[in-house]
Formats: C-alpha cells, sequence, structure tokens
C-alpha cells in the first residue's frame, strides 16, 4: 500500500482498525476528528486526568497505529473545504459514521467523487447504505446479537453470549473484510481511474461467518440451533480438559478411542479417565 493515501473519518473499531491496518501496509493515513466530536476510544481507555490524556488510551492507540492526526470543524465551510481539497489527493476515504452524516456536511461519497472519480469509499455501518433500518446504530455486543452469534456462542445449555467489550468480535471480523476490500478496489481503481462506492454492512458481514447454520436452518426448520462448546458434528470428540497438575490439554478425536487417556496418563502420571474425560455418551458411528 506504499504511496496510497487514506483519508480517515474511522471511529472506535469497526473503522479506525480498518485504516490501521492499512497503515500496517504502508498506506499514508490521516485521521479527521474534531474537538466537538473525539474518537470516544480516546475517553473509552482513559487512564487517568493529566494533560495528555486524550493520547493515552490503549484502545486508541492500537486502533490508530502508524497515522496521521488532524483536527477539522466537519460541519463548518472552511472545514469541508479542506476535506474535499485533501480528497483530490488521496485514494481512499474510510468512515464508520450513522448514514447521512458526511451527506449533510456535503461531503459524502458523491460529493467527493466529483473531486476525485478515482476515490475509494469504504462506508461501514450497523446495516448497510440502504433498507429500512440503515439509520440503526449499533455497537459489537448488539451485532453479536442480530447476527446469531450469540446464539451460537457458549456451552449447551446456557442463554446466548456476547463477545462483550474486550473482544466485540463483529468490529473485528468488519474491519478484516473491509481491508481486504479495500486493497482490491484500489487495485482496480489504478488500472480503470474510476473508483468506487463499497457498503459494508456489519450485520450481513458478522451473518457471514455463521452462514452454514443459516443454511441448516433453512433446509430443515425443524432443526434446534443452539451452543454446544467445542463439540462439532461428526468428531466424536472434541474439547479442552484441565488436568490434575493444572495444565489443560485439547483434544479432537474423529472416533471414540478410549485408550487415548491411557497413553496420555503415561506421559502424565497426574491425568486420569475421571479428570480429562467429563461423562458423555459417543455419538454411533455412522
Amino acid at each position: 500500500m506504499t504511496n496510497i493515501r487514506v483519508l480517515d473519518f474511522g471511529l472506535l473499531t469497526a473503522g479506525a482498525n480498518t485504516s490501521a491496518m492499512l497503515a500496517d501496509l504502508g498506506a499514508d493515513v490521516l485521521k479527521i476528528e474534531s474537538g466537538a466530536y473525539l474518537d470516544p476510544f480516546r475517553v473509552v481507555g482513559k487512564m487517568d486526568d493529566r494533560d495528555g490524556w486524550w493520547n493515552r488510551s490503549p484502545q486508541f492507540r492500537f486502533t490508530n497505529r502508524n497515522k496521521r492526526g488532524l483536527a477539522l470543524n466537519l460541519k463548518s465551510p472552511e472545514g469541508q473545504r479542506v476535506v474535499r481539497e485533501l480528497a483530490r489527493h488521496c485514494d481512499v476515504v474510510v468512515e464508520n459514521f450513522r448514514r447521512g452524516v458526511l451527506d449533510r456536511a456535503g461531503l459524502g461519497y458523491k460529493d467527493l467523487i466529483e473531486a476525485n472519480p478515482r476515490l475509494v469509499f469504504a462506508a461501514i455501518s450497523s446495516q448497510g447504505d440502504t433498507g429500512p433500518e440503515r439509520m440503526n446504530v449499533s455497537f459489537g455486543s448488539t451485532l453479536d446479537a442480530t447476527s446469531g452469534i450469540a446464539a451460537l456462542t457458549g456451552y449447551a445449555g446456557e442463554e446466548p453470549r456476547i463477545s462483550g467489550m474486550d473482544v466485540n468480535y463483529p468490529d473485528q471480523i468488519v474491519s478484516l473484510f473491509a481491508a481486504g476490500m479495500v486493497i482490491s478496489a484500489v487495485m482496480e481503481a489504478r488500472q480503470t481511474g474510476k473508483g468506487c462506492f463499497l457498503d459494508f454492512s456489519q450485520r450481513e458481514v458478522a451473518s457471514f461467518t455463521i452462514g452454514e447454520e443459516i443454511l441448516a436452518a433453512a433446509a430443515d426448520p425443524a432443526r434446534r440451533l443452539g451452543p454446544s462448546g467445542n463439540e462439532q458434528e461428526g468428531i466424536a470428540q472434541q474439547d479442552t480438559y484441565r488436568c490434575r497438575d493444572g495444565r489443560w490439554i485439547a483434544v479432537t478425536l474423529s472416533a471414540p478411542n478410549p485408550n487415548c487417556w491411557r497413553r496420555a496418563s503415561r506421559r502424565r502420571p497426574a491425568m486420569t479417565a475421571r479428570t480429562c474425560w467429563p461423562t458423555r455418551r459417543w455419538p454411533a458411528r455412522r
């Protein structure tokens, strides 16, 4: 990505981490903020109240590594003029504002593409740029729920489990998808001279990761899906077990093998069948 310039309006993880990965690959990323609205990660990870606290948040530093920063008031005519001028010299725009925020400022895709026809505009949002739910906003935890991931996460019999703020799985995966698609779009724009609008729905990307479960449920409405821990259909035994010495062992067996724990026990005397294998019925071989 050397010699690629990115105009970054990304906030929190979804947008900011997309541009951070582009920066990791050599892109020159310029992050735009304003004094009226800082990236919330500056505050979320606030460590103290001393001068310069706004730059010490671990979350902010991680998702904004290798970037330069510029403070602009996007509501002022001068700030809008500066953004349009910057867009003329950039290859990519990354943003994850609520839908319509940049359009109302005259800085949306249709506005900036007039200044730079080869611009790749990556718009990341909760539900995508079109449709009845386009104005919905979300965080990783709500996307865990609406995508279906939470309903399949955890162990059998548990309530749906969200990945939580320390992980925010849907935010992480959309930034991986977005960074890859931006790179492909930039390569295309360099060949054709024409940019494009990339519309990322975080809910759709998160649901994509459980696509096989969605298809299975569609094929058999009676099929009851739910969390199953580390178990997997077609695998006789798959789980992690804590041994008497406090260490953990991960085991995957394609077919029942009651001698497996005996061999392990000889190597680790503290390990026994009782400490390693939970009581369960082996599924019948087909």
